[in-house]
């Protein structure tokens, strides 16, 4: 009486089907963690170039709009129309072109922009009537991870200078740039910049 082989798979095969089902889906799940991964980083990408030119047009509308304004500190001393200071702040001016209201009837506001703690570039802004000294103002972040952030004005002599007013010139307390070139350096990103053109107003 003959008998026939059991048929199945021996331990030896099963452990082998287990090791290459786990390698499978290890290399299943490497591709798909790839797949997101580059998805975020594109969606970010994205979000932080709409940002960038969200910021952009910011910086050109308050340029556009600068004023031969002077400004009163808070301690009685008056500022220029348009300075830099890159050991406090990076550049205040004064901008036309607000909203005329009972509490700033003229629309003009006082108008700084910095890099904070955070390193986000950040716009801050006060009507004309108040104080830096006195009040925070109007806050807001324009961009996240800023390396550096550069304001450039063309000079007598044709060069561009992060000073206003430019050293070794003579200017009135209400002069204004003719070109401003702004430069943001922003981590992942890189360096950008762009030409404005100023206000001549001696």
């Amino acid at each position: 009486m003959s008998t026939g082989r059991q048929s199945g798979f021996t331990l030896i095969e099963t452990a082998v089907s287990m090791l290459l089902l786990a390698v499978m889906s290890v290399l299943s799940y490497q591709a798909v963690d790839a797949v997101l991964v580059t998805n975020e980083r594109s969606r970010q990408g994205l979000a932080d170039e709409a940002m960038l030119q969200r910021a952009w047009q910011i910086i050109g509308r308050d340029i556009m709009h600068l004023r031969p304004r002077l400004f009163v500190d808070g301690l009685g001393a008056q500022e220029r129309a348009y300075l830099t200071d890159r050991s406090e702040f990076g550049v205040r001016f004064s901008r036309g072109g607000g909203p005329m209201v009972r509490s700033n009837p003229s629309g003009v506001r006082r108008v700084e922009y910095s890099i904070n703690e955070d390193q986000q570039l950040q716009r801050q802004s006060w009507a004309i009537t108040e104080s830096p000294r006195q009040s925070d103002g109007s806050i807001l972040i324009l961009m996240n991870n800023v390396d550096d952030v550069l304001f450039e004005h063309l000079t007598k002599a044709f060069f561009y200078s992060p000073d206003w007013p430019p050293i070794n010139e003579t200017h009135t307390v209400r002069s204004l740039p003719k070109m401003i070139r702004v430069t943001i350096t922003i981590d992942g990103l890189g360096e950008t910049s762009r030409l404005f053109p100023g206000v001549a107003a001696e």
